[in-house]
């Protein structure tokens, strides 16, 4: 078929798109050091989160997860990797998330005897909060990681006895001590099964971080369980999960039990990992990342989560990635301005051709 000018043009003009699109779509993982713990004389990063303009990471330091002895380092990273501000929390900080006013909460001893520290941003003040009655504090049970989600919000709960045992709770107290929860999901629930698309039973063992997808669900670890559930509608009557059990590639038994789970917001950005056995927090500048993909870390290794198989394709390796976090880039101004341009000259050849059949007409 012979193409008229007009169409020409435009296709012309659509292959510069298409020729930046799968640019963009061919995608590549850098790793550079972006911190470390020495510098802070601080050990183990664990947690980490992206907030009021700064890179937020707990240091362990080797505390006791039940808070028998030892202190965490909360570090304030500005985005070029200089230090802040730090504080000395006590116990082992293994959650570490922003609320929605930028408030920064710090998770305290996830086994047992747990608390929360909520550190201002703009003041440094920190603030202390205990838990209520509602929190049964028996058999190295306590809160791991939060999030918010619709003025509402949801902790993981760790070491189930039995499953009837909360694994998510809800904050019902605010943020006031006590804080007192309610659980929203068991440790053995019914959901479906991402691999098979069919109802199944399933039980949460090792309940451990918590965060929202792009969608809005929270998206739970199971680590020893070496499994990922999804809660639809959390808290609400129409609540429902999903899950997929995690796979090697070619789908053999995975090597390591997962941390993190990350779902980037654009195609190019940056992931910040913190790898506790490094003592190191890594930055991997991506381009190019698939629509809607999902990335977990696992064992000594950082990958692709493919949710329909449960398969994990490493795409970094590190000693022990554990907290992960994804910032978007903003978009280079020379870039959007060849597009664009190009672009705009192509819809120009389109309409100076019509100008000049209508003439002819």
């Amino acid at each position: 078929m012979q193409l008229t000018n007009q169409t020409k043009h435009l296709v012309t003009a659509l292959g510069v798109m298409t020729l930046f699109t799968a640019h963009v779509q061919a995608g590549t993982i850098t790793a550079s050091v972006f911190a470390t713990g020495t510098p802070i004389s601080s050990t183990s990063p664990d947690s980490i989160v992206w907030g009021d303009g700064s890179l937020w990471v707990s240091y362990q330091n080797g505390a006791d997860s039940t808070g028998a002895s030892g202190s965490s380092t909360v570090v304030r990273y500005s985005p070029t990797g200089a230090v802040v501000n730090t504080w000395t929390i006590a116990g082992n900080v293994d959650g570490l998330r922003i609320d929605p006013s930028g408030q920064v909460w710090a998770m305290q001893n996830n086994d047992g005897n747990s608390a929360l520290t909520v550190i201002n941003p703009v003041t440094n003040a920190t603030t202390p909060y205990a838990y209520g009655s509602s929190y049964t504090n028996v058999a190295n049970r306590g809160f791991d990681d939060a999030e918010f989600l619709g003025g509402q919000v949801f902790l993981s709960e760790t070491n189930p006895t039995s499953g009837t045992d909360p694994i998510i709770d809800q904050l019902t107290s605010g943020l006031s001590s006590p804080l007192q929860v309610t659980g929203i999901l068991n440790s053995t629930f019914t959901g479906t099964n991402l691999a098979t698309g069919l109802l199944a039973s399933t039980t949460i063992t090792d309940s451990d971080s918590l965060i929202l997808d792009n969608s809005g669900d929270l998206v739970l670890t199971g680590e020893a369980d070496q499994e990922i559930v999804f809660v639809h509608h959390p808290g609400a009557a129409n609540q429902s999960e999903s899950f997929i059990m995690l796979l090697g590639v070619g789908g053999t038994p995975i090597s390591g039990d997962p941390d993190d789970t990350v779902f980037p917001t654009s195609a190019n950005g940056t992931f910040y990992v913190a790898d506790t056995g490094a003592n190191t927090v890594y930055a991997l500048a991506a381009t190019g990342l698939p629509a809607g993909s999902v990335y977990v870390d696992v064992g000594n290794e950082f990958g692709l989560l493919n949710t329909n198989t449960g398969v994990v394709t490493p795409l970094f390796t590190g000693v022990s990635p554990h907290g992960v976090t994804f910032v978007a880039s903003t978009p280079e101004p020379g870039s959007f301005f060849l597009v664009g341009g190009a672009l705009l000259m192509g819809m120009a050849l389109v309409l100076k051709h019509r100008r000049g059949s209508g003439a002819k007409s």
